[in-house]
């Protein structure tokens, strides 16, 4: 049945690439599941063992996988690669009691690619590792994350209909550790128009309509959501714009006895920026919902700031505070710092939490060395089911070096603490991942790598939880690559950054 998902992927995904044209309305940018950009936010955890193909394995000479925020996306770009290779692990089942030793196999697979035409634009990004488990402690196991955006061109610079679909994995259990019985499979479809008119040369009006379908392999949260929106902005240049936005969400599921149906929706002005060094994105207005019984009403925030201070560096802050759910932040799961494929973090209640965060991250590169540093923090207040009420603190750093024009070595290291205070609760994860990679050819990279990631719970339901895991693999991989009109850049959307 696994592999079944990552072969009707790839069937979706390779029709669409023939059909690849051009991109639609470009105005106002949106928080909507659905309608951002795939991979903007940040993963839960990552999958032992999962860390092996794409994002760790840098390719000297290739720009990293992901798309610069400054400057225009290319139009066309293609990576992509496979992998194979041997593991071995001490610690199977993750367990601080019942360790047990394990040799593994792998086969891996990645792409990134984006298409446009005179009628679609097409985005796709995939990650794929199938784990097979030599002495059988768990079945032959897929894991993947696939992200995929079309814009279709219905009527020039009016009306666009949008595609998009977030596939992938989602932890169950927050008490338990994360092996491959923790995990559940996860599908957010969206689709739906956009109309853009422009009642005089600088302003413009957009009116969308999407619906979505939530589909959860295991937890009864499986639904349908509708988002009406309506912008109505003024465009003082091509860089910069202000506009006024109204947006509704309902929120329908299979299961209403256990999952009550709600509405959610936003009222916010909207400032935007994108200069030669500096994009900016400002909002401010009002969040609503009623999935409590009664309408609550919370201040929703947002602000964006990246900045290239240097040729050579660059900083990003975010904050705010909105309305997430559980569906929601897994269409915008991304890979965060670290390597290998994220999986989402646990969806406990279909309820709206009132969603506070901030995030910092400096990246540096320079000819042979690159580093990275990130730090972030976020509380999340449900409106009902207040016991999943929880707190995360984040922390990672990347360190890589050319060594030699075919040899290269890379260091991530990354630590959080999720709290669940009403639940008495603590949660503490540290991961440090080193490889080593050579490529003796144009197109095969070998990597060597060692990642040791460790878990210490605390409190009335913890009860002295926790482990240790030391896992090492040898990977080969074929990696051919093209890239079109332009190459990404070093941020942004993508499957983890290279060194």
């Amino acid at each position: 049945m696994q592999a079944r998902h990552l072969f009707l992927v790839a069937a979706i995904v390779a029709p669409a690439l023939t059909l690849a044209q051009e991109v639609g309305s470009a105005n106002a940018a949106s928080n909507t599941p659905g309608e951002s950009p795939p991979s903007v936010g940040a993963p839960a955890a990552y999958m032992p063992g999962a860390a092996l193909p794409a994002a760790s394995l840098p390719v000297p000479g290739i720009a990293p996988v992901g798309i610069s925020s400054f400057g225009p996306a290319p139009l066309e770009y293609t990576q992509y690669g496979a992998s194979v290779g041997v593991g071995a692990t001490d610690n199977v089942n993750l367990s601080a009691t019942h360790q047990k030793a394990q040799a593994l196999a792998a086969a891996s697979l990645f792409f990134d690619l984006i298409r446009t035409g005179s009628r679609l634009k097409l985005t796709a990004l995939g990650n794929f590792s199938d784990i097979n488990y030599l002495e059988h402690a768990y079945k032959n196991q897929v894991l993947g994350r696939f992200d995929g955006l079309a814009n279709l061109t219905l009527w020039q610079r009016h009306l666009t209909w949008l595609v998009r679909d977030d596939y992938g994995d989602s932890q169950i259990d927050p008490l338990q550790a994360l092996t491959p019985t923790n995990i559940q499979r996860v599908n957010v479809f969206s689709t739906g128009p956009t109309l853009t008119l422009q009642p005089s040369l600088n302003s413009f009006v957009e009116l969308q309509g999407l619906y979505s379908r939530n589909t959860y392999q295991d937890s009864p949260f499986s639904g349908n959501t509708g988002t009406a929106s309506f912008t109505l902005g003024h465009q003082f240049s091509p860089s910069d714009s202000i506009s006024i936005v109204g947006r509704v969400q309902q929120e329908r599921f299979d299961n209403t006895t256990l999952n009550p149906d709600y509405q959610v929706r936003e009222y916010y002005g909207e400032y935007s920026l994108k200069g030669s060094r500096t994009v900016l994105d400002l909002q401010a207005g009002l969040d609503q919902a009623n999935d409590a019984g009664s309408w609550r009403s919370s201040p929703l925030v947002r602000v964006s700031i990246t900045r290239n201070v240097s040729p050579f560096s660059t900083v990003s802050l975010t904050g705010g505070r909105d309305y997430i759910n559980a569906m929601g932040g897994f269409a915008s799961l991304g890979a965060g710092i670290s390597s290998g494929i994220p999986v989402g973090g646990v969806a406990q209640t279909t309820a709206n939490a009132d969603h506070t965060y901030g995030n910092a991250s400096w990246a540096f590169r320079r000819l042979r060395t690159t580093l990275s540093l990130f730090g972030g923090w976020e509380r999340d207040a449900y409106d009902r089911e207040s016991q999943f009420d929880f707190s995360r603190t984040d922390l990672g750093i990347t360190l890589g070096r050319q060594l030699t024009p075919f040899l290269s070595a890379n260091v991530t290291g990354t630590l959080d603490r999720s709290k669940y205070t009403a639940q008495g609760f603590t949660n503490d994860n540290g991961r440090v991942d080193a490889a080593v990679v050579y490529r003796p050819g144009a197109w095969v990279v070998i990597t060597g790598r060692y990642d040791h990631q460790l878990w210490r719970a605390s409190g009335v339901v913890a009860n002295g939880l926790g482990y240790d895991e030391n896992r090492v693999f040898i990977m080969i991989g074929y990696y051919p690559h093209s890239s079109g009109t332009g190459a990404p850049g070093q941020g942004g959307m993508g499957m983890g950054g290279t060194m």
